[in-house]
């Protein structure tokens, strides 16, 4: 059995019996998530950024595992999240956020590492329990090559109406920032963001919620690609490594998402447009006791507005207690002649795959 999957069923064993959220006294509380899955797809062409899951029975493409630190006292608050995220090694977790906030009345500034608010799941991206199925849809999701946070500040409104709206107005911006993100084994990307700016809109009752983001960034970007191969006179040549860089890039993102529950059906849509493609996704989940089967169609188009990809998935969640979920999963996917589609690079035989999936999901 992998580590990683010894791990986090011991942790499911403790989040068996543990709450939800341990306070440990009345300013300080604990709380934590977790998940692990099976994934197998049927093409050997790794499949979605950041977890590439291939032709091999992987137990580890999803493993995810999180810690969280709130301290309060009187309007401030501080709070740090850990997370050994799908991508990450056991020995290198990352801290997903570490800010410090201060609230007054309807207004609210954080400063510090925080989350990109910019998708309706973006608060809780990592807490698989926290939304339906096994990923948030990635071709809204993985548009910004899964960054999830920004070093930098935000200020919230907070606007109660109408005895059972809320609406909450986030302008935030972002510092000079570093990223490094491995695209797939040959390609890493290196990004220096110069400065971020942003404005989220969230509107919501007791049965929707919409949400409405806008950012804007300036960053410079850098590729290495690993065992390159170039045409010269003599033939192909393998080099080691060649290097691409491009200063001052623009990135403008646009994203609109609505979820809204009537009795026991959930329906959700988002989509979003940047520089380089626009997506979007469809999803309907039904609760039938501690079943909840869900359908999903998702679309995404490159800078040529032409169809990069799509995808249907069919799944259904079990809750088995009310910490602890199960996700069983089909999911096909196709990718258009010469696009990469959600594949990880431009699949060389088949432009299609079926990912079967099984995860368990869990918070303490």
């Amino acid at each position: 059995m992998s580590r990683s999957l010894s791990v986090l069923i011991g942790s499911l064993l403790i989040a068996r019996y543990a709450s939800a959220n341990y306070d440990i006294n009345d300013n300080v509380s604990f709380s934590g998530f977790g998940s692990t899955s099976w994934a197998k797809s049927n093409n050997e062409m790794p499949l979605l950024i950041n977890r590439d899951i291939s032709d091999s029975s992987c137990f580890d493409c999803d493993t995810t595992l999180g810690l969280q630190l709130d301290i309060y006292y009187e309007a401030f608050k501080a709070s740090a999240q850990l997370v050994k995220r799908p991508q990450d090694d056991w020995s290198d977790p990352e801290l997903e956020w570490a800010y410090v906030g201060y609230n007054n009345g309807p207004w609210t500034v954080q400063l510090g590492r925080l989350r990109n608010p910019l998708f309706l799941y973006s608060e809780y991206y990592y807490v698989g329990q926290a939304y339906t199925p096994a990923r948030p849809p990635g071709e809204v999701y993985n548009s910004i090559l899964g960054i999830t946070f920004y070093e930098g500040g935000s200020l919230t409104y907070t606007y109660d109406f109408a005895e059972e709206y809320s609406l909450a107005i986030t302008p935030f911006f972002g510092l000079e920032d570093n990223k490094k993100i491995q695209l797939n084994d040959v390609t890493l990307l290196d990004l220096d963001t110069h400065n971020m700016l942003g404005l989220n809109f969230t509107l919501s009752n007791d049965n929707s919620r919409w949400n409405l983001s806008y950012l804007k960034s300036k960053y410079d970007q850098k590729v290495t690609l690993i065992n390159y191969t170039v045409s010269t006179p003599i033939g192909p040549m393998t080099i080691p490594s060649f290097v691409q860089e491009e200063k001052n890039k623009k990135i403008e993102l646009y994203s609109l998402g609505a979820e809204y529950e009537l009795n026991n059906v959930t329906l959700a849509a988002e989509a979003q447009k940047n520089d380089r493609t626009y997506s979007w996704y469809l999803m309907s989940a039904i609760q039938l006791n501690s079943f909840k089967p869900y359908l999903s169609y998702a679309q995404q188009y490159n800078d040529d507005h032409k169809l990069d990809g799509d995808s249907v998935l069919l799944g259904t969640r079990y809750d088995l207690l009310y910490n602890v979920s199960l996700n069983a999963e089909w999911q096909y996917f196709h990718a258009e002649k010469d696009q990469n589609g959600s594949f990880i690079d431009t699949p060389n035989s088949k432009s299609h795959a079926q990912l079967f999936t099984i995860m368990i999901n869990f918070v303490f």
